[in-house]
């Protein structure tokens, strides 16, 4: 039989559980961890298999003769006993029908008979009612059937871990030389310390081809990414080109801090190492303003970077009200009693609050503070308790709808005109130069005052390559941006972390060894995490039952009723 593994061998988990492990030609039953005394007592079980295999047909030839023969309310191990019980022969205060089947009744849907316990603080006393409690490998046999690897009793009102070391030897089953059991105890920091440790002493050689592998694949990762692929990994340009330095910088890392000695080599990888991952922390708190997507194009035969956004038409928002999300910056459409308000993207919004008329993409940082800044212009949503809503100023606009104010939702401002979008067409406008951290909004608005006449605005496909001239106006383009929380956790090529990403290299790296010890706990740390949640994983593919009735996972403690009389 193929042998079936809980666990994925690459992973730390396993790297942790194969320690100690008994690796001997005739062992038998494998245990996941040194953390057993015992895990040696296993490799008995070879020699102990005639006896399980005849345990288990006698006790199937008593399950014919004491259930289908004389049909008990439970199987009864001393043929002699059951023979006596059927004929109402028993001694006075013995076993008789009745109390077979309050046996029978602990769990209807278990499996129960009068034996003599095996299993549990009771085991090898005199027989009594027992749980025939089975271990079961959760689809570990043929075509993702479970199977049972040891079978067991259990008196009632008793308790045992269900655990492999719990179950005697004798009742192993054959499937049970196919698994490596998990360890007892999940790992703790200091295995993965010990583990860590013993990476370290690896050769110089095999630390240098992983800080190229490691390093290539960072330099992949935090390369650019042709346009219209998002990928994490791939074979971009951009991507081979950040591989190949990746690799160079990682070899050349850990090739200097292997043969500059311990203190030298600490210097020279703390360094580099807590200036990456200063880089990475500060892209990762991803903290930034939106910056518009502009990238590399081809126009008319020309290489240049194109703005991408949308050629918006709309049509006049008449007859109702319409409020500004001042945190959100959403827009809600109510109707002309400020009633039902919902959600609704509109264009080219006018505040009331805005005496010179202009758009709200056009006030810049201070001109939108001072008007969120003065409380007369602030509105809030009011809701009752049938859901429905209205914007309101104050509790004295409430009227008789017997609604409250909540104010989580935020602060609203009064639009005094503004489009429901008609139609979009995914657009760029080409020659576009973009700054060293990206432009911004206010950058847009100047771009706009400067290029009011004369742009040309093109249809655009996915991958941003143009198809024909659009009829429109640059004041309608709605440019895409680029947030700071777009992308991956990791993600080099948003402009909008640049800031914090060098700002956090700089930091990195000045902070040297200390940076360095910090790192090295974050890593165990990570590292220990995955290993315990991989542990935890593996206690789920083992569990024990009695009939159907489930009893726990691996190391859960099962406790089977007591009797009543």
């Amino acid at each position: 039989m193929r042998k079936t593994y809980l666990f994925i061998h690459s992973s730390l988990f396993v790297l942790l559980t194969c320690l100690g492990t008994p690796h001997d030609a005739n062992a038998a039953v494998r245990v996941g961890n040194v953390t057993r005394s015992y895990a040696d007592a296993y490799n008995q079980v070879n020699a102990m298999r005639q006896q399980a295999e005849y345990y288990n047909q006698q006790e199937t030839e008593a399950v014919v003769a004491s259930t289908t023969d004389v049909a008990l309310p439970v199987r009864v191990a001393d043929q002699n006993l059951a023979q006596q019980i059927i004929a109402g022969t028993a001694s006075n205060g013995s076993v008789d029908i009745a109390k077979l089947e309050n046996c029978a009744m602990v769990y209807p849907n278990g499996e129960f008979a009068w034996d003599r316990p095996n299993l549990g603080s009771r085991a090898g006393g005199s027989n009594t009612c027992v749980a025939v409690v089975e271990m079961r490998g959760y689809q570990m046999g043929v075509n993702g059937s479970d199977v049972v690897l040891a079978r067991a009793n259990l008196a009632t009102g008793d308790s045992v871990k269900c655990n492999i070391s719990e179950f005697p030897e004798a009742t192993y089953m054959k499937d049970a030389e196919n698994i490596e059991f998990p360890a007892d105890n999940e790992p703790t920091i200091d295995d993965v310390v010990k583990v860590m440790n013993e990476e370290q002493k690896k050769n110089a050689g095999l630390k240098i081809a992983a800080g190229a592998i490691i390093g290539g694949l960072g330099g992949n990762i935090a390369g650019k990414s042709d346009v219209g692929n998002d990928s994490l990994l791939g074979t971009d340009k951009g991507k081979l080109q950040g591989t190949a330095i990746g690799a160079l910088s990682g070899a050349a890392l850990m090739a200097g801090s292997t043969y500059a000695g311990k203190v030298g080599g600490d210097i020279i990888l703390s360094t580099g190492v807590n200036a990456a991952a200063g880089a990475l922390v500060g892209n990762i708190i991803a903290i930034g303003d939106s910056v518009l997507r502009i990238e590399d194009c081809e126009v008319d035969g020309r290489k240049t970077s194109c703005l991408w956004g949308y050629l918006v038409f709309g049509e006049e928002l008449n007859d109702k009200k319409a409020f500004y999300n001042t945190s959100t910056r959403e827009t809600f459409v109510c109707d002309s009693y400020a009633k039902n308000c919902q959600k609704q993207e509109l264009i080219n919004v006018v505040l009331t609050a805005t005496k010179d008329g202009k758009r709200i993409d056009e006030l810049n940082t201070a001109e939108f503070e001072d008007i969120v800044g003065n409380q007369e212009n602030l509105y809030y949503i009011a809701t009752s308790a049938d859901g429905k809503n209205l914007m309101v100023k104050n509790s004295n606009d409430l009227g008789s709808d017997n609604a409250e104010i909540d104010e989580d939702q935020g602060e609203f401002l009064e639009i005094a005109k503004a489009e429901t979008i008609k139609s979009k067409i995914a657009a760029i406008i080409p020659d576009v130069t973009d700054k060293a951290f990206g432009m911004d909004k206010s950058d847009w608005r100047e771009w706009k005052k400067l290029h009011s006449n004369g742009v040309k605005i093109y249809a655009r496909d996915n991958q941003g390559n143009p198809s024909g001239v659009l009829d429109g106006d640059v004041a309608n383009f709605d440019p895409i941006t680029v947030d700071a929380e777009d992308g991956g956790i990791i993600d080099l090529s948003n402009k909008a972390r640049f800031k914090t990403t060098l700002t956090g290299a700089g930091v990195g790296g000045a902070m040297g060894a200390f940076s360095a010890y910090q790192g090295a706990q974050t890593d165990i740390q990570n590292r220990w995490v995955t290993a315990v949640r991989e542990y935890n994983d593996s206690l789920q593919k083992i569990y024990c039952v009695t009939g159907d009735r489930f009893l726990g996972y691996y190391n859960d403690i099962v406790f089977i009723p007591v009797m009543s009389e």
